[in-house]
């Protein structure tokens, strides 16, 4: 197997903003983050105002529920929005843009970096 990562943490957090970062690189994307099921950005790269966005309706968006900020915060772009397992919880890869590369190569590694294996 190659492994193609040239940026590496033990740390589970740095290792999130490094795969979010390159995700970025590789994509069409104003923002993209790592969003908690209480609205908390555990890795993200992207303007502030982006990123604040995505991070409010992840969430609401992943569950079906109404969200009075979506038309807001998609008015230039498009929403990806994954649920993914880490562990005990699950977490929210949440993209705006027009494309993004490989989304669910990087949910996969979101789950082997949140469970530690």
């Amino acid at each position: 197997m190659i492994d193609r990562r040239s940026k590496r943490s033990t740390q589970k957090n740095e290792a999130f903003q490094y795969l979010l970062e390159a995700v970025a690189d590789r994509s069409e994307v104003e923002a993209v983050a790592l969003v908690d099921t209480r609205g908390n950005i555990v890795a993200g790269t992207g303007l502030p105002h982006d990123l604040a966005g995505i991070a409010r309706v992840a969430g609401p968006v992943a569950r079906g529920e109404e969200c009075v900020e979506f038309d807001i915060v998609t008015a230039t772009s498009d929403l990806f929005l994954r649920t993914v397992p880490a562990g005990d919880e699950s977490l929210y890869l949440v993209a705006l843009g027009s494309r993004v590369r490989k989304m669910n190569d990087a949910a996969n590694a979101i789950t082997r970096i949140a469970v530690g294996a």
